[in-house]
């Protein structure tokens, strides 16, 4: 992990500009692991227009998004389960398996090369990588034996007729 790359973090406020400035340099492949689809770091408009963007950039762009839980999200409307029903074919959300419910850390990973980590989802103060292929892989590797395990949250689609 190299210094120049790694910067530590406290707080809410903090949390959400290193998620906006990590979305922002995304080329392909954005993905989230939390308890829920959280408020702090995706529910703002500058958050949404980045993924929106970032979705639309090239057709092979994924947004994948895991949690343990979405009703809180879909309780209060979360934008980011707005912007996933119109864009079904590269937003993606998935509810963690059981197997999975005891973990408590939140991250995410942009390109397999950035990543946000905290260690408890609660808690916004942990680090953020810009650059560790290194430790990047590692997490990308948990995310997607979370994510194969997981399964898609019926709540959050769209619902066509």
């Amino acid at each position: 992990m190299s210094a120049e790359t790694t910067l530590h973090f406290d707080g809410r406020e903090q949390a959400n500009e290193l998620a906006l400035k990590l979305i922002q340099q995304a080329k392909s492949n954005i993905c989230f692991f939390g308890s829920t689809l959280d408020n702090v770091l995706f529910d703002h408009a500058e958050v949404m227009a980045g993924l929106s963007a970032f979705s639309r950039r090239t057709p092979r762009a994924q947004a994948r998004f895991i949690v343990h839980d979405s009703q809180q999200a879909i309780a209060q409307g979360h934008r980011l389960i707005a912007l996933a029903q119109k864009l079904t074919s590269s937003i993606h959300i998935r509810i963690s398996s059981e197997k999975y419910k005891g973990l408590k850390q939140t991250f995410l990973l942009i390109d397999n090369a950035a990543f946000l980590y905290s260690q408890t989802a609660s808690r916004y103060n942990d680090r953020v990588c810009f650059d560790d292929v290194s430790e990047s892989r590692q997490l990308q590797k948990l995310f997607n034996t979370i994510w194969e395990y997981g399964s898609p949250d019926p709540m959050t689609r769209r619902l066509t007729l």
